[in-house]
C-alpha cells in the first residue's frame, strides 16, 4: 500500500538534487551542527519545501492530495485536510468555515483555549451550554436537555461545538446532538483532538463511537496525540453530507496555513495512516488489553481508583476512552499534583498527561513497554503505601474544575483587539479581561477575553496556584492581568 508523501520525499532525496533554493540548511550542509548531531543526516534531506517535485498544502494536486484522499477513505470522511498547525489550527478552521462573523456558536465551558483563538479570529459570539461536573472526572458531556435549552434560547445559532472525548476520556453519546442539530439546521462541530484512535479500538470494549460515525459536519483530530505522527501534525475531517462546502473549508484553512508548512509533519500523517490501515486494529486491540490489565492492578492498591463508566450514575450517558486512564489518588490523601511530581522524580521517571487536585491522567497506547508500566506501578504503590490525611474543605472543591461562568461584557474578538492595560490581578475585579487565563493541563479557560473578572475567579486562581496547577497567561505568575482599557 502506498504512502504518497513519504514515497515522494524518499524518491526526491535519492535523486541527488542540490538546492539553490530554500531551505537554507541546504538539506544538511548548513544545518546547525548541535541539532544535526542529535537528528542525524537523513531528516535534513527530507525537509523539502513546496515545489514542482513535491506538492502544495494550499493547492494540493499530487502526493498531498493522494494522501488526504486515502486518509478520508480510512476514516469515513467526505474530505480530510492535512495540517501542520495542530488541532489548534483545525479548531480555528472549523469556526471560520462554519460560523459567520457575529454568528452564534453554542459550546460548553470545557473547551481548549484554542477555541478562544478561533472565536477571536472568526468574530463568533459564544453562548455557553450548561454541563455538570464530577470532582473525579471533570466536566461531563452536554446533556440533551441542556443542548435543547441552548438551541431554544438561541434559534439563530450557526453551530454547536463539542469537545469529545474530554481530557479525562469521557465521551458523551452524540446521537442527541446529531438529531437536534439536524432538526434545527445547525452545524455540528466536534473537537476530537484526543480521540483520533477511537475508530481502531475494539468494539467489544464498549469504546466510544467516533464523531464522524455520528454524522458530524466537521471534526478536528490531533494525530500526534494518539496515532504516532510528529508534534503539530493534525487533520480536519469534513463529514459525509456536511453542511459546510468543501471549497469553503479549503479556502478557510488556506488563511491559516503557512506557505512553508513542514512536509516532514505531513509525511508523518501519511505514514501514520499507512500503519493504521495495515495494523491499526491489531495494535490498538493489544494496547486496550494491556490497559485493562494495568487498571486491574492499580485498583488493587489501597486508596487508588481508576475511573470507570459504571461507578457514577451521572456517567451512564458516557463511554470512556479505554486508553485514557484517570487515576484518583485522593483516597490516599494525595493530590494529583503531588502524585505527578513523585512519578516524575528520578526514582520512577514517569511523565503523566495531566494532573488536577484529585487525579492524574495517563495516555496509553501501542508504544508502551512493560518496563514503563512496572515503573508506573511502583510509583503508585509508593503512594498507596504512604497515605496522607485525606483532605477536604474549600481548598479542594469542584469549583476548581468548573469555575462559575463570568459575565460577558464583549465578544472575544472585541476584547482581544481593544486597547488594553495591565493591572494587578486582584485589582482587575470588575474589569473586562483582554486575555485568556487557563490552567494546564487541561487548558480549559478560567476567563476569556470579553468576560468580566470576578472575585470568585481570582480566589479560584489563587487556590489552583497554591495546589500546584500551572497557569498559562501573559503573566505566568498571575500577579498581573491584561484588561480592556
Amino acid at each position: 500500500m502506498p504512502a504518497p508523501i513519504v514515497d515522494t520525499l524518499a524518491a526526491y532525496a535519492r535523486a541527488g538534487y542540490f538546492p539553490f533554493h530554500t531551505p537554507g540548511h541546504k538539506y544538511g550542509p548548513f544545518a546547525p551542527q548541535s541539532l544535526r548531531a542529535v537528528l542525524g543526516d537523513a531528516a535534513w534531506g527530507l525537509d523539502l519545501p513546496s515545489m514542482t517535485a513535491t506538492d502544495s498544502l494550499l493547492h494540493p494536486t499530487r502526493c498531498i492530495a493522494d494522501a488526504e484522499r486515502l486518509a478520508a477513505q480510512l476514516f469515513g470522511a467526505a474530505d480530510t485536510y492535512f495540517l501542520a498547525g495542530g488541532s489548534t489550527q483545525a479548531v480555528a478552521g472549523m469556526l471560520l468555515a462554519a460560523v459567520p462573523p457575529g454568528g452564534v456558536v453554542l459550546l460548553p465551558r470545557n473547551v481548549h483555549r484554542s477555541v478562544v483563538g478561533g472565536l477571536v479570529l472568526s468574530g463568533a459570539r459564544p453562548r455557553f451550554l450548561r454541563h455538570d461536573v464530577l470532582a473525579e472526572s471533570g466536566a461531563l458531556g452536554v446533556s440533551e436537555a441542556s443542548l435543547r435549552a441552548g438551541l431554544d434560547a438561541h434559534p439563530d445559532a450557526a453551530a454547536v461545538l463539542l469537545t469529545r472525548p474530554s481530557y479525562y476520556g469521557l465521551a458523551v453519546d452524540l446521537e442527541p446532538a446529531r438529531r437536534l442539530t439536524r432538526e434545527r439546521g445547525v452545524k455540528l462541530l466536534v473537537d476530537e483532538a484526543h480521540g483520533a484512535h477511537l475508530r481502531f479500538c475494539p468494539n467489544s470494549e464498549g469504546r466510544p463511537t467516533a464523531a464522524l460515525d455520528y454524522g458530524a459536519d466537521l471534526v478536528a483530530q490531533s494525530w500526534h496525540k494518539t496515532l504516532g505522527a510528529l508534534g503539530g501534525a493534525a487533520v480536519l475531517h469534513r463529514g459525509q453530507g456536511s453542511a459546510v462546502p468543501a471549497a469553503r473549508v479549503r479556502a478557510t484553512l488556506n488563511l491559516l496555513h503557512s506557505t512553508s508548512a513542514s512536509l516532514l509533519l505531513l509525511a508523518s500523517l501519511d505514514a501514520a495512516r499507512l500503519t493504521l490501515a495495515e495494523q491499526g486494529e491489531a495494535l490498538f486491540a493489544d494496547a486496550v488489553a494491556q490497559a485493562r490489565r494495568l487498571a486491574e492492578r492499580i485498583n488493587q492498591l489501597p486508596g487508588l481508583r481508576v475511573l470507570a463508566a459504571g461507578e457514577h450514575p451521572e456517567l451512564a450517558r458516557h463511554q470512556i476512552d479505554p486508553l485514557r486512564m484517570t487515576i484518583n489518588v485522593a483516597g490516599a490523601g494525595w493530590t494529583g499534583y503531588e502524585a505527578e511530581l513523585l512519578l516524575r522524580s528520578d526514582a520512577y521517571r514517569i511523565e503523566d498527561e495531566m494532573s488536577d487536585p484529585f487525579s492524574i491522567v495517563l495516555v496509553l497506547g501501542p508504544g508502551d513497554p512493560e518496563e514503563a508500566r512496572q515503573r508506573l506501578l511502583a510509583g503508585l504503590a509508593h503512594i498507596a503505601e504512604n497515605p496522607k490525611p485525606v483532605r477536604d474543605g474549600e481548598a479542594f472543591t469542584a469549583d476548581m474544575l468548573q469555575p462559575p461562568l463570568p459575565p460577558q461584557a464583549a465578544t472575544p474578538r472585541e476584547a482581544a483587539l481593544a486597547e488594553q492595560e495591565t493591572v494587578s490581578f486582584p485589582a482587575a475585579v470588575g474589569r473586562t479581561c483582554a486575555e485568556t487565563i487557563a490552567f494546564y493541563p487541561p487548558g480549559i479557560p478560567l476567563v476569556m477575553p470579553g468576560e468580566t473578572i470576578t472575585a470568585p475567579l481570582v480566589s479560584i486562581a489563587q487556590r489552583l496556584l497554591s495546589a500546584g496547577a500551572y497557569p498559562h497567561a501573559l503573566d505566568s505568575s498571575l500577579q498581573t492581568v491584561s484588561v480592556v482599557a
